[in-house]
Order: C-alpha cells, then sequence, then structure tokens
C-alpha cells in the first residue's frame, strides 16, 4: 500500500522513535546516543544504537534504518503497513492508500486493511462464543477428550465454526461486513460454478493465528469427526502469509525467553499439548515447509531451538529439511527423535512431561541427527557409503556461514565418519565452490525461492562499500552545496556500490526540486536494498566528514578507479577483436583506449 507523503511525512514528524523503540529495546542512553541489545540478533553487549531522530544500527548484524524501518523489521511488514502502524499508536486517522497502475487488475476490489483486521477480530469472537455455548458441546467434549483443560483452550482463543454453509457470512452481515471484504479477509470462499460465496470453514474447531501484536490475522480449522481434509487454514490475505507466520509465537514469545530455547513442533495439538503439560516456548508453521522468514522472526527471541516432528520417516524427512534452514541462519539446533508413530501431542498424553523433558534433555545436536540419518540410506561401514553421506552432509556444512563454526563442524564430520580431516576439507572446499553466491540453502524448496532472494539482499547489504565512495558520501550529507562540483569529478554512473549511487541520484533529485537533502527525504526517494542501514551506520558510527581537499581526493579516487576498470575491459575486448581479426573494431578500441588513457593522465 501507498500513502500520500503528505500523511508520511505528519507520521514521521508527530513520532518520538525513542519512544516506540524502546517498546521494544531497553534503551540507555550514552554519550549523545542510546543503546540496547538488538532485537534482531543475539547478543550480550549492547550494538544497538540508535539517536534522538530515531536513526538506528546494529553494529553486531549490520541492520539499521529510521523509524519505519524498525516497525517494517520488527513487525515482518511492508513500508505502507509500518506507516499505518505507526499512525495506529498516535491515534493518526489513515487516508486511503494510493493506488498504481494496476492495482485493480492485480489485487481485485479494493479493501482497507484495518477492515480485514475488524472481520478477522469479530469473527475471532464469534467462534469462541460458539464454542462456549450451547453449540459448542461436542466439540468441547472433544478437545476434553484430547487432554486440553478449558485454561489452555481460552488461552490459546479456540473457537468452533458451525455445520453450516453460510453462518458467519450471516454474521459478517449482521456487523456491516460485505461479502468482498469477508473473501478478501480469507472467512468467505467464492462457489466455483454460480454466483455467491460461503464460510471457509465450517464443522470444526478453530484456532486463531495472531500476529506478534497479538492480532487474530488468520485461522486454522479441524474436522471434530473424521471428515476431509483434517486440517484447513486461511488462504493469504492482506495481513497473513503463512511462509513469515508461526503458530503459537504470540502466546508463547516470553516463554521462550525464559527458558532460552525454542521448541518448533509441526501441529496445532501438539503446541497445545506442549503448552498443557508445561512448555510455554513451542511455536510451529501452519502447514507448510518451514522457511527462512519463519527463522528470522523467532531469532528475535532465541537462536536455539530442538526441533520435535513426529517420530515417522516423514516426520524425520521434515526434520532434515528444517534443519537446513535453521543452520543456514546461525542457529544452535539440536533434534528431538520420538519413537515411530509418536508426536509430540500422543508422546505426552501417553508418557507424561517428565519423559518428554528427559528427551528434551537427550536430544541430538544436529550433526548427529544428519549423520544418523545419512547412515540410514548409506552404509557407513564402506567407503562408498561414506562417500555418499559425505557428500550430502556437505551441503548442510557450506550452508553455515560462520568459518569457526564450519570448521568446528567439518572436524566434527571428519571424526564421526571416520575420514582424515584433509579429506573433508578439500570435500567441503570443493562443495563450498559450487555454492551459488547467496542461494541454495539445503532443506528450501522451490517454494521457497521468495525467501532466497531476500536472504541474497539482505547479505549484499551487509557488504562494506568501497571506503572512497562511503567517505564522499559522508562529506555530502554533511555539505549538499558541494555535490555539483564533486559531479564535475566524477559522475554519479562512475560509483560502484547500488546504495551509494542511488543516494547520489536522489540527492541531485532533491537539489533539481529545491528540496533539502536530509535523511528522511533521501530515504523516501531511494528505494536500494540496505540503504537505510548505510545511512544510519554513517550517522552513527565515529568519524567526522571530510573537508573539501579530502572529499575532492575522494572523487577523484572514484574517478581514476572507474576508468581504469574500463581500461582492463576495452583491453579484453581488443584483445578478442585482434584475435578475431576484426580490424575496423580493433582500431577503434585503440583509439577508445588512448581517450580514457588520457583523461585518466590529466585527472
Amino acid at each position: 500500500m501507498r500513502y500520500p507523503r503528505s500523511f508520511i511525512d505528519e507520521v514521521r514528524s508527530s513520532a518520538d522513535p525513542l519512544q516506540v523503540i524502546g517498546e521494544v529495546v531497553a534503551l540507555k542512553r550514552r554519550g549523545a546516543r542510546f543503546v540496547g541489545l538488538c532485537p534482531f540478533h543475539q547478543e550480550k553487549t549492547p550494538s544497538f544504537t540508535v539517536n534522538d531522530e530515531g536513526l538506528w544500527y546494529c553494529f553486531g548484524c549490520g541492520t539499521g534504518g529510521d523509524l519505519f524501518g524498525f516497525i517494517m523489521e520488527q513487525e515482518g511488514v511492508g513500508f505502507g503497513e509500518a506507516v499505518r502502524s505507526v499512525a495506529e499508536r498516535l491515534g493518526i486517522p489513515a487516508p486511503e492508500p494510493e493506488r498504481g497502475p494496476g492495482d485493480e487488475r492485480q489485487r481485485g476490489p479494493k479493501v482497507d486493511r484495518a477492515r480485514v483486521l475488524e472481520a478477522m477480530a469479530v469473527a475471532d469472537s464469534y467462534y469462541r462464543g460458539l464454542l462456549a455455548g450451547e453449540a459448542g458441546a461436542s466439540a468441547r467434549e472433544f478437545l476434553a477428550g484430547r487432554g486440553f483443560t478449558k485454561e489452555i483452550v481460552e488461552t490459546f482463543g479456540l473457537g468452533l465454526a458451525l455445520d453450516s454453509w453460510e453462518a458467519l457470512r450471516s454474521h459478517l452481515q449482521k456487523r456491516d461486513f460485505t461479502d468482498v471484504e469477508g473473501v478478501t479477509a480469507g472467512l468467505l470462499r467464492r462457489r466455483e460454478e454460480g454466483r455467491g460465496v460461503y464460510d471457509l470453514l465450517r464443522d470444526r474447531v478453530v484456532f486463531p493465528i495472531r500476529d506478534l501484536r497479538s492480532r487474530t490475522i488468520a485461522f486454522g480449522g479441524r474436522v471434530i469427526d473424521g471428515g476431509e481434509p483434517k486440517y484447513l487454514n486461511s488462504p493469504e490475505t492482506p495481513v497473513f502469509s503463512k511462509s513469515r507466520t508461526l503458530y503459537g509465537m504470540a502466546e508463547n514469545r516470553d516463554g521462550i525467553s525464559e527458558h532460552g530455547f525454542a521448541l518448533l513442533v509441526e501441529g496445532y495439538f501438539d503446541l497445545l499439548a506442549c503448552a498443557q503439560y508445561g512448555f510455554r516456548n513451542a511455536v510451529a508453521p501452519l502447514g507448510t515447509a518451514f522457511t527462512a522468514d519463519q527463522a528470522k522472526i523467532l531469532a528475535r527471541f532465541s537462536r536455539k531451538v530442538v526441533v520435535s516432528f513426529d517420530g515417522d520417516s516423514a516426520g524425520f524427512a521434515a526434520a532434515e529439511r528444517t534443519v537446513g534452514v535453521f543452520l543456514s541462519q546461525g542457529y544452535q539446533v539440536n533434534v528431538l527423535r520420538l519413537p515411530t508413530d509418536h508426536d509430540p501431542d500422543s508422546f505426552l498424553a501417553a508418557e507424561g512431561a517428565e519423559a518428554y523433558r528427559q528427551c528434551l534433555r537427550g536430544s541430538e545436536s544436529a550433526l548427529e541427527f544428519l549423520v544418523h540419518r545419512a547412515g540410514e540410506r548409506q552404509d557407513l561401514g564402506t567407503p562408498r557409503g561414506k562417500a555418499e553421506a559425505l557428500s550430502t552432509l556437505l551441503e548442510f556444512v557450506v550452508a553455515v556461514d560462520d568459518r569457526v563454526e564450519r570448521a568446528e563442524w567439518i572436524g566434527r564430520l571428519a571424526e564421526r565418519l571416520d575420514l582424515q580431516r584433509h579429506l573433508v576439507e578439500e570435500a567441503a572446499a570443493e562443495a563450498l565452490g559450487r555454492r551459488p553466491h547467496g542461494g541454495g540453502r539445503p532443506g528450501q524448496t522451490g517454494q521457497d525461492g521468495a525467501g532466497k532472494s531476500q536472504d541474497k539482499s539482505w547479505r549484499s547489504d551487509l557488504e562494506e562499500p568501497p571506503l572512497a565512495e562511503k567517505e564522499l558520501l559522508r562529506a555530502l550529507i554533511a555539505h549538499p552545496d558541494w555535490r555539483v562540483r564533486l559531479d564535475e569529478i566524477c559522475e554519479s554512473s562512475m560509483i560502484r556500490d547500488s546504495r551509494v549511487r542511488g543516494l547520489l541520484v536522489a540527492m541531485e533529485e532533491c537539489e533539481a526540486e529545491g528540496s533539502a537533502p536530509g535523511i528522511p527525504e533521501l530515504l523516501a526517494r531511494c528505494d536500494v536494498p540496505g540503504v537505510d542501514a548505510l545511512l544510519s551506520r554513517l550517522q552513527l558510527e565515529d568519524g567526522a566528514p571530510l573537508d573539501w581537499s579530502a572529499a575532492r581526493n575522494c572523487a577523484l579516487g572514484i574517478h581514476d578507479d572507474a576508468i581504469r576498470r574500463k581500461l582492463r575491459s576495452i583491453q579484453q575486448s581488443i584483445v578478442d577483436a585482434e584475435r578475431q581479426g576484426d580490424t575496423q573494431r580493433y582500431e577503434a578500441l585503440n583509439r577508445e583506449k588512448m581517450s580514457l588513457a588520457r583523461q585518466l593522465t590529466t585527472a
């Protein structure tokens, strides 16, 4: 969603960034700035830094931005939703979002996001009321038979969808919600043939799915009497993304911090059973493979996790994929192997909390689990089996980005497979060379393609721009009136870092329109990934901007570097032209080379 610039500016100028960020991070003043423990990665020494204007940067994980960027990271939303979130805190009414070309075609009839959330809240209350009332007697008996107390049912807000095609639709209409709003919210579904809509969830126990602000954003439903499909979840909506949401996160986030680790289970009843028996640190994906985005959300509360999936082959295969995702995100991960045909729900019911606690204490490290899995597929007593197992296991090892941790894995892998370390090191080096830059995570399937793309962008955001370009940008932020003179020395096209280049273009646009190129203005104009973190870092790290002479020298150095790169490219083209016998192209390239060389000489 896009809001008018005037509304964004009003929200930005009205907000107290320190107060909003302080709701999440315990900030302490340190000189002219504030510091705290970063909410986006685990740390013991504060490296998260904020200034009075609300620019923040973590010198530990390299993320940063302004107030809106903080909300985007914290709540996992887009820019427009972050603006709205801050406006809601301030009581500023949001106007209708602007719509660009093609929006109607792509999104269908317009439904305000706030109306979707209101519809979800109405449905949530309706479902809970049905479960608690006369109509919910059999459903309550069903839940009690599964061992769930009234307290657990109420804590997690369970409800009931009637065995009716239009019960919820009728209730929504009484509350002035249209069918379009109900369909957009994922509560109703259009009929495949003919006109009209019907309730998505019918004759099911209903599980509300909540975001980190404890707002209901989706529902899951489980049949009571053996119908199909057994489980049914809300579709993707303007407020709900399956790949970026974890069931139980809102209810158990405090428990994760208290326990010091998260417990990842597969389903709704597994999570409720864990809560019933005192394990209030469980979360669950929503019927799909675990994703890197979900791992990043969980990392805000702990980077230690125990995966506790079903004890059958499908559960172990899912656990194997999930371990790969966690390793790629820097987690310390263990796997709890339950007996065959047991899941956490059935195991707790049969054996009790203490037996499950013992299983947790005996959970395998990721390496032990993966070696165990490899041994189930190959004979590790033979050279061929070891070679096959090593090839598979190295896909997980190369996903570990920390070099020290990866070296530890290599040593332990050599020991477990009874191989000479140098052989494993050579195989790992070969596997690292094959891995595409920024991609290829084990445990990720095609449906996680977006996650891989975002992960690649996130890593590129942390790359350091050339020193001369970074210092030139710092100087121009402090002295925007130097831009024209410095541009005469090195044009923005000569800048290698896309973030710095985008900011210089934004400065030029500001100047053309007669507006001051302040930080908010630059952030609004430049949408290059990572630019917010770079600007925040420049503002928050120690170091004064360059004087004119030093800034000019930086520009000259950038100019020379660009010319030399162009000369190297032309020289290669000259060699190719000579090899191909293309005399005309050969002579033209030589003339261009001489012209560029003269520029380098006179610069």
